[in-house]
């Protein structure tokens, strides 16, 4: 099975990003919601978004890709509305039917009115009981997918 790594949050904890890609070596792709306090280079291979806290990064707020025929739309969170409605409406805008961020250190995910929302949750400074996490994006065969979080 197919699978993206999402990472969020990570706040300079290289090392817990490192860690993922020796986990998840053949991951189809390593993606971080922004504040990684980090230079893109120095986290490869995670594809990034800047965050408030990504202070020095060139990077675009948001981005859009396609994986396993899924349009993904990736941001960190602090320049769009999150409201429900309106992640539908930006995930239309952009032809996506899953919307990643990151932002409020909180793992979530719901599918709402056919868009996967997910937030990753925080690799560094965790605001829930779960701790830090991270999510697995996996694709099924029959197109469909599956979310799943990962304690770090």
């Amino acid at each position: 099975m197919k699978q993206i790594v999402v990472a969020s949050d990570s706040h300079g904890n290289h090392e817990a990003l490192m860690r993922l890609v020796n986990i998840y070596p053949n991951a189809l792709a390593y993606l971080h919601a922004g504040d990684s306090e980090e230079r893109s280079e120095d986290i490869f291979p995670f594809i990034t978004v800047k965050g408030n806290c990504d202070y020095f990064l060139d990077e675009p707020y948001f981005k859009v890709f396609n994986f396993e025929g899924h349009n993904i739309f990736i941001t960190h969170g602090h320049k769009v509305d999150l409201s429900k409605d309106s992640i539908v409406a930006k995930a239309h805008k952009y032809n996506c039917d899953i919307f990643i961020y990151g932002h409020t250190h909180r793992p979530y995910y719901e599918c709402y009115r056919g868009i996967h929302i997910i937030n990753p949750g925080s690799l560094s400074y965790a605001r829930t009981t779960m701790g830090e996490t991270y999510n697995l994006i996996k694709f099924k065969e029959d197109s469909t997918i599956s979310v799943d979080f990962v304690q770090s």
